[in-house]
């Protein structure tokens, strides 16, 4: 699955967006203004390149200042914090969507780009020219709505609702882009893989040492 490097930024975003409500738990890490802008600040990371990369791709050094000074630039508030908080929600909801009806889940992130404003315009601020939809000078969620509504919208288009997935681990139920070549990813990580196949071995060697259990106790009413 080969993302651009701004599809994958934006892809990035949408789902640790979404995945900073734990949907098990309940555990919310976007309550205030501060968390928004710790969630902003961490994901600087999405811009870092390994040296190799660097050294071919100079323009995302511009890519991340540029980001860097619109952050610095906003003063976050509890609108701000509202108006993400409802984009999570509704994004979360394009992927429960996607594997049951992706016309539904192609007019939510329509909906989310009518509302957002985004407006497609050729940029050649770093890099060769391409097109963002995106503007800084609207603010965070104008931003955030705006960049993670058309990642989505990409994927969509141009790899298909079988990308959006859901963690198929009970105790997690996390948000992730299925980006493997056969498309039959279950789980969001490796980690919840394991556990959930080391779950099914313990019930699968309960249920034996029960069904063991009951024969010999069968055999011993027959003595």
């Amino acid at each position: 699955m080969d993302f651009t490097h701004y599809t994958s930024r934006s892809v990035s975003l949408a789902v640790d967006l979404i995945n900073t409500l734990h949907p098990v738990s309940g555990r919310d890490t976007l309550l205030s203004e501060e968390d928004l802008r710790k969630f902003m600040e961490e994901h600087e990371v999405i811009y870092e390149l390994s040296p190799e990369e660097a050294d071919k791709k100079p323009h995302y050094r511009v890519a991340k200042g540029m980001y860097r000074t619109a952050l610095h630039s906003w003063e976050l508030s509890n609108d701000d914090v509202l108006r993400v908080r409802a984009l999570r929600s509704s994004l979360r909801t394009v992927f429960e969507l996607a594997s049951v009806d992706e016309q539904a889940a192609a007019a939510l992130l329509n909906e989310e780009l009518r509302a957002s404003g985004a407006t497609p315009r050729i940029s050649w601020h770093h890099g060769p020219f391409h097109l963002h939809f995106e503007s800084a000078e609207e603010g965070c969620a104008h931003w955030l709505t705006s960049t993670t509504a058309m990642g989505l919208a990409v994927v969509l288009c141009e790899f298909g609702a079988d990308r959006f997935g859901i963690c198929a681990s009970p105790s997690c139920q996390a948000a992730f882009i299925d980006a493997s070549k056969n498309m039959r990813k279950r789980y969001c990580s490796e980690a919840c893989a394991h556990r959930e196949s080391v779950a099914a071995f313990r019930a699968r060697r309960r249920r034996n040492a029960k069904s063991t259990l009951e024969v010999l106790t069968a055999l011993e009413s027959n003595e």
